[in-house]
């Protein structure tokens, strides 16, 4: 999994940077990934911004292994789930993308927790985040179902989501972004 490339580039006088990946998001990927982004993120952002982006990116990751309707049936049983990342940057923001199948079960209760996430302020968003943290896990989570709210804890901004239909699956995207301070050198 050497293979994993950052585009950069600083044509238009103002550095763009770019990252893809479509494919299983399995812990092989996500260790591949976390080393290829501690190793490059230097150039390209903060480390303040790297360790957001990381966060973030692990979450939507991990997310689309462990539920994307898509699966490798070659793959481990709990994170084999295939879809699509995008990780993108200008000199104004950073913008991360995921993207996989859902089933409608899925999609109904993941838009109705990102509506309510993403209509509280910030302290409601520490209130709930703190109360979660007290309670027992879901039964349907792999982790303590705090991964959505905590990548809009950290980015300061919401996870958006919106839905399109590929060969009668749904495809759910979801992207978050995370404004720049300053200008990366």
């Amino acid at each position: 999994m050497n293979n994993l490339l950052m585009n950069i580039s600083s044509e238009t006088g103002a550095q763009t940077f770019s990252f893809s990946y479509e494919g299983v998001c399995d812990n092989e990927f996500l260790i591949a990934f976390t080393e290829f982004l501690s190793g490059s993120f230097a150039q390209i952002m903060t480390p303040h911004e790297f360790k957001v982006v990381l966060f973030c990116s692990n979450e939507l990751l991990q997310n689309m292994g462990f539920y994307s309707a898509d699966r490798d049936p070659s793959g481990e049983e709990y994170a084999a789930g295939k879809g699509k990342f995008l990780l993108a940057g200008n000199e104004s923001e950073i913008t991360l993308t995921s993207e996989n199948c859902v089933t409608p079960e899925q999609l109904q209760k993941i838009s109705a927790k990102l509506d309510y996430y993403n209509s509280l302020n910030t302290e409601d968003l520490k209130t709930l985040y703190k109360q979660k943290l007290k309670d027992e896990s879901p039964d349907d989570s792999k982790g303590g179902g705090i991964g959505f709210l905590e990548i809009i804890r950290k980015s300061k901004n919401p996870l958006t989501y919106s839905v399109r239909t590929e060969e009668d699956k749904l495809r759910l995207i979801l992207k978050t972004k995370l404004r720049r301070i300053s200008n990366v050198d």
